[in-house]
């Protein structure tokens, strides 16, 4: 369906015969009735504001139901980093001196961890976590076995997770 020379009469039929279900939709989509309400104003504002512009290739209902969504995802993103701003706008300065802090306290406690392991499972968790080299490799380095390259990362993986247990939540991805 085209909507050049959409007459306000053809509009507003469209908007009567679509609204009830598209305000359902976006009130089910966003969970509350408000947004839903604001976002088909939206949608239909803008069908109406680019009526000459915008071809509809199948089911009106599917066109609207698919700028409700997409509407009602911008909207959300643009909430979010709002939100995002708005809370770290006062605490900014607080929070990266924190972390900062944090941040040096998780390394010496690693440090410290690493330096209570075993000598060969401290070389292979080295090797292999901090020079990213591969078990196969280090097993050549070391003239040991690939078997015995995993067992000695499984005891570092273990004994630096006892060690660290507490910080998990933070090491997510730096370590294990």
């Amino acid at each position: 369906m085209r909507l050049i020379m959409l007459e306000l009469h053809t509009f507003e039929a469209l908007f009567r015969e679509n609204h009830a279900h598209c305000l359902a939709f976006a009130t089910h989509y966003t969970g509350d009735p408000h947004v839903g309400e604001e976002i088909v104003q939206q949608v239909f504002l803008r069908l109406w504001e680019k009526r000459d512009a915008i071809t509809i290739t199948g089911p009106v209902k599917a066109y609207l139901f698919s700028a409700i969504r997409n509407t009602a995802i911008s909207q959300w993103r643009k909430d979010v980093v709002r939100s995002e701003k708005e809370a770290g706008y006062g605490q900014q300065k607080d929070t990266t001196m924190a972390a900062g802090e944090e941040v040096k306290e998780l390394e010496r406690l690693y440090r410290q961890a690493l330096e209570r392991l075993p000598e060969r499972c401290r070389e292979v968790f080295v090797l292999s976590r901090q020079q990213h080299m591969k078990y196969a490799e280090i097993a050549v380095a070391m003239n040991i076995s690939v078997k015995t390259v995993e067992n000695q990362m499984g005891k570092a993986l273990k004994i630096l997770h006892q060690e660290l247990k507490e910080y998990l939540p933070l090491l997510t991805g730096f370590l294990f």
